[in-house]
């Protein structure tokens, strides 16, 4: 009865359900069993309280440990507290790990599952038809784990476990360490008597025509299929009045095409287009990196946005399940950079605060590339400094955002506005909404009320 309250811990179980799976019996059949389950339920209340009042291991008491919920019973306890619920849970993540190209997460996640087996057998001796239900399923799952942790043995490189007569569901991974170790007739000998046929007639093929290409072969992918990289569009819109900067676009296209770190620091001031100058480059860029663009504001000053976050951010828009994304910084770059492998990719970086910051972000492709804007240049790529719009450029910018025949009105105040925003692409695009939005006003009455 306790076996089948620990399954669904939390979880109110009917009173018919709790008859069934401990003497497979229908509860209309069986009236005595559900006349005497309160009494078994108050002596397994008690059993499980201790002395205090307390249930041992926590701090539920033992009142309130075993409820009666209407027609059900439901255990409080916590399923992270639980062998049967951990053992399943790191199962499905492991699972979804090596779905999600995180091999080493996988196998740490199987060794640890099947770590927490200290019998032979799981319910060994309880009774009922749940028990053995539960029994053959947990039997399988373990030896499916068994079967995953020595696939990916074979694939990280791992030393096997010792089996002095492997079983036949575990034959190929092992035949296949044979031969990968050189020792070819040892593998030949245990496919020997293998059924004809699947993976094991396959590699048995494969070594007797003397292969060379087994670094790589794993016949087994087919059964966890990893998940499809994505490719992802996260670039903000482009800067519909983006005006002049020829030579920096020039400068910034050609320094990510030299050899070297394929990255890119756009610096500058406040105010002169950093962004913007990173933005529609990225977007002349995009054509060139039909894998996808990923986008993260790094949020300008100290301490700046968590790299570890951007990363996670990153690897969920590349395809990655929201259960698989791994915790720490070392693991989500080693994922990252796996999902990148053989793509070219995009990076737009804008505010970065440091290069620590940044490192962990750029992807190590050489089809890839990354821009980054930031207020000082950083160490390890190349840097394109922007600077003030020239005088031209200012009064183009303008000239896009309140109208030719406006500027051509009043030439000189244009330019006398230019002037006195430092011909600052900020400043200009502020002067200039403030004149789109009084459409009687003369240019030359924004310089006589310049805070208006």
């Amino acid at each position: 009865m306790l076996a089948v309250l620990l399954a669904n811990a939390g979880r109110p179980v009917p009173v018919a359900e709790i008859i069934d799976g401990v003497w497979g019996e229908e509860v209309d059949e069986a009236p005595n069993r559900a006349r005497g389950l309160p009494a078994t339920m108050y002596r397994l209340r008690n059993a499980l309280a201790g002395a205090d009042g307390t249930v041992e291991g926590g701090s539920v008491e033992g009142g309130n440990v075993l409820r009666h919920v209407g027609k059900a019973y439901r255990l409080e306890a916590d399923p992270a507290n639980i062998d049967r619920a951990v053992f399943l849970a790191e199962l499905a993540a492991a699972t979804a790990a090596r779905r999600n190209r995180q091999p080493e997460r996988a196998h740490a996640l199987l060794t640890a599952a099947l770590g927490r087996w200290s019998a032979p057998v799981a319910l060994d001796g309880v009774p009922g038809p749940f028990a053995e239900h539960d029994r053959r399923m947990l039997a399988g799952r373990r030896e499916e784990a068994r079967l995953a942790q020595l696939e990916l043995d074979v694939e990280l490189g791992l030393p096997l476990t010792a089996e002095p007569a492997p079983e036949p569901a575990t034959v190929v991974p092992h035949a296949l360490a044979l031969a990968r170790a050189g020792r070819t007739e040892q593998a030949l000998a245990l496919l020997a008597d293998s059924a004809p046929g699947g993976e094991a007639a396959a590699l048995a093929a494969r070594l007797r025509g003397r292969a060379t290409d087994l670094a790589d072969w794993t016949p087994w992918a087919s059964r966890t299929a990893p998940r499809q990289v994505r490719r992802p569009f996260q670039l903000p819109p482009d800067i519909a009045d983006f005006t002049g900067r020829a030579t920096l676009l020039t400068e910034l296209a050609a320094a990510l095409a030299a050899p070297g770190p394929r990255w890119v620091t756009v610096t500058g001031p406040p105010g002169y287009g950093k962004s913007a100058l990173a933005i529609h480059a990225a977007h002349r860029l995009a054509p060139g990196h039909p894998d996808g663009q990923l986008h993260a504001d790094l949020g300008g000053q100290a301490p700046g946005a968590d790299p570890a976050a951007v990363l996670a951010a990153f690897v969920r828009a590349l395809g990655v399940e929201e259960r698989a994304v791994p915790p720490g910084l070392t693991d989500l770059r080693t994922l990252y950079l796996r999902l990148l492998a053989g793509r070219r990719v995009l990076v737009l970086l804008d505010g970065a605060v440091d290069a620590e910051q940044v490192r962990p972000l750029l992807p190590a492709e050489p089809g890839s590339a990354a821009l980054v804007t930031a207020g000082r240049p950083l160490p390890g790529g190349h840097t394109v400094t922007v600077g003030r719009m020239t005088p031209d450029e200012g009064i183009e910018l303008l000239s896009r955002a309140l109208g030719p025949g406006r500027l051509a009105r009043e030439p000189d105040a244009a330019r006398a506005l230019a002037a006195a925003c430092d011909h600052q692409p900020r400043a200009l695009r502020w002067a200039a909404s403030r004149l789109v939005g009084r459409p009687a006003w003369p240019i030359s009455a924004l310089l006589s009320h310049p805070h208006t």
